[in-house]
């Protein structure tokens, strides 16, 4: 399924227009507001997490259990992409909420998680800018030129963006604080927008994103399975 929604030069980022539909974004948003889940407030952004805490230290899942709303797109985001192994789903999800001029700075997910990721957006756009990894090499030049840009993808509501391989191993990603994107020459999926000769984007409402991934390591702190 993947193959044919691929973009951009990097080897591995895929982006599907309208993944999910309008009735079906509507429900998600409606659950994710209507939870009285704690917001966690970070820099930027909020989130919550599904699935379990991530503990950096120990390199592993403390795992919890998955909300039932959340499962049937766990179980058909891993048919459709094969994103975190084949025959497997993700066991985690970050759900982030952005307002306008808000965002998350270039960073890597890193190596507790199998080297795939699926973000589903809701709600409003933004757009996703991948920059590469600054090396070992790259000591003595100046932030500026390690960080230059790779390539940019704006993410459309219900659109759903897979990355794996070099997109994820060696390039930063993330979002910039700006409540008017600028779509510039390394957007690669221009092509789906509404407009394809637009040169902004309002960013708009708040945005939703559930980032699906799979950590590794689980210590499963609930006992087995009935």
């Amino acid at each position: 399924m993947l193959e044919k929604h691929r973009i951009g030069w990097l080897p591995e980022i895929f982006y599907i227009p309208e993944y999910i539909s309008v009735d079906d974004e509507e429900r998600l948003c409606q659950t994710i507001r209507a939870s009285k889940a704690p917001w966690i407030k970070v820099s930027g952004r909020r989130l919550r997490n599904y699935g379990g805490t991530v503990h950096e230290k120990l390199g592993v899942l403390l795992q919890s259990p998955v909300p039932s709303w959340l499962q049937p797109l766990l179980r058909r985001l891993g048919e459709d992409t094969q994103a975190f192994g084949p025959g497997l789903e993700a066991n985690h999800v970050l759900l982030n909420a952005y307002r306008p001029g808000e965002g998350i700075m270039p960073h890597q997910d890193g190596p507790l998680y199998h080297p795939g990721v699926c973000i589903l957006s809701l709600a409003a756009p933004a757009v996703m800018r991948f920059s590469r990894k600054r090396s070992s090499d790259d000591d003595t030049r100046a932030q500026g030129d390690f960080n230059s840009l790779v390539v940019s993808v704006a993410l459309q509501p219900r659109s759903l963006l897979v990355f794996r391989g070099d997109a994820y191993t060696h390039c930063l990603h993330g979002i910039d604080e700006v409540e008017e994107e600028a779509l510039d020459e390394t957007v690669a999926n221009r092509e789906a927008l509404p407009d394809p000769e637009a040169r902004v984007m309002k960013r708009g409402n708040e945005r939703l994103s559930l980032t699906v991934r799979r950590v590794l390591r689980v210590k499963n702190i609930l006992g087995p399975r009935k």
